[in-house]
């Protein structure tokens, strides 16, 4: 928009001269149309040859016409271009050729004009060069901000991980604390109130230690349901598998979790164990350079798919124990379990939900 409103104004200052030839008014006539013409040219088709050769000619047309002088402002506006000695060469040649057809003072104000047309062409290009910079510097901005979100999110989403981590830890520690030293006096005093009773023959004083043995005895079975559950809720499956998928640095591992609600203790356990002896006969079988690593809830099931794009001759034996244990275990919740060697290893396993609802098998080819 700003090259057209430069051509405009350039054009307007070369038509103001035109009453200096009213003499010659049909190469007046056809020298601005001819300017005008060429102008837009250089505009619409920005090509360095079609520039070269418009502005050569209209030079030459000068030289033969002095009338089209008037408008070699408004080509070489398109001429002067960075680092284009050619067109200052040029426009020296078309100033000589201005001074010798035309009077002096129009030559002056032509090359007056010429000097404000190189002026405002060096604006135009360093206001598109600003422009190109700052679109440059907006995208690399927004492209920054995109990286730097994204890190922070990963940032959160491991700082999490970490607090959960060391929350399912504390828990362990407590539970164990719990067991390895209140369950133990408990268990001792409880001991010692039944030796007590032996020894006192008083029926009164039986019935109260009967009755604080009791007690004892109901806080044991307290502290041990206690310690049950706190081993319950530190076995959090999402934060064991994603702790495994880290471990596993043989070849690149993608996991995908989809389990909407944990499952029970026992299938996360059997879940737990198939991933630590499927990834291990990877490492230990598999010439494999990607694992891909599958859990996904579904309304009756959960569903464990480990893959590999290893070659088919590589693998644990159909026979390996291994594979036998992880038959075992999925058959003890009613799963299934099912081993493919067609075009790498593929392991999947499904698990009813709500109990054993048919009787497992286990098949392998």
């Amino acid at each position: 928009m700003n090259s057209i409103v430069d051509r405009l104004l350039i054009w307007t200052c070369c038509a103001a001269l035109l009453p200096q030839r009213a003499g010659d008014a049909t190469a007046v006539v056809v020298a601005m149309l001819t300017a005008v013409t060429v102008s837009g040219l250089n505009g619409y088709l920005q090509s360095p040859t079609l520039r070269l050769t418009s502005v050569t000619a209209y030079t030459a047309a000068g030289v033969a016409w002095p009338s089209f002088c008037l408008f070699l402002p408004l080509i070489y506006y398109d001429a002067f271009e960075p680092n284009q000695a050619w067109s200052l060469l040029a426009a020296a040649a078309a100033l000589a050729a201005c001074f010798t057809g035309l009077p002096p003072n129009t030559s002056l104000i032509v090359a007056a004009l010429m000097a404000a047309a190189y002026v405002l062409k060096h604006r135009q290009v360093a206001l598109q060069c600003s422009r190109t910079e700052l679109k440059r510097l907006r995208d690399s901005s927004h492209e920054l901000t995109m990286m730097l979100t994204q890190k922070n999110q990963e940032l959160i989403e491991k700082q999490d991980y970490e607090v959960r981590l060391a929350m399912l830890g504390e828990r362990s520690r407590i539970a164990r604390e719990i067991h390895d030293h209140v369950g133990h006096l408990l268990s001792r005093s409880i001991l010692q109130v039944g030796a007590i009773m032996v020894a006192q023959r008083g029926a009164e004083l039986r019935q109260s230690l009967s009755v604080l043995r009791d007690t004892l005895s109901q806080a044991m079975n307290t502290i041990r349901a206690s310690v049950h559950d706190l081993h319950e809720e530190s076995l959090d499956l999402r934060t064991q598998i994603e702790a495994l998928a880290q471990d596993f640095t043989f070849c690149p591992i993608h996991l995908d979790y989809r389990l909407e609600s944990p499952p029970d203790k026992d299938t996360a356990y059997c879940l737990i164990a198939i991933v630590k002896e499927g990834l291990s006969n990877i490492i230990r079988h598999s010439d494999a350079t990607q694992v891909a690593l599958r859990l996904i809830g579904h309304p009756a099931l959960y569903q464990l798919i480990l893959e590999d794009n290893g070659s088919e001759t590589t693998g644990e034996p159909c026979g390996g124990l291994g594979l036998h244990s992880m038959g075992d275990r999925v058959g003890a919740l009613g799963g299934q379990l099912l081993i493919e060697r067609k075009g790498g290893f593929r392991l999947f396993v499904s698990i009813p939900k709500g109990g054993r609802l048919h009787e497992s098998s286990d098949h392998r080819r």
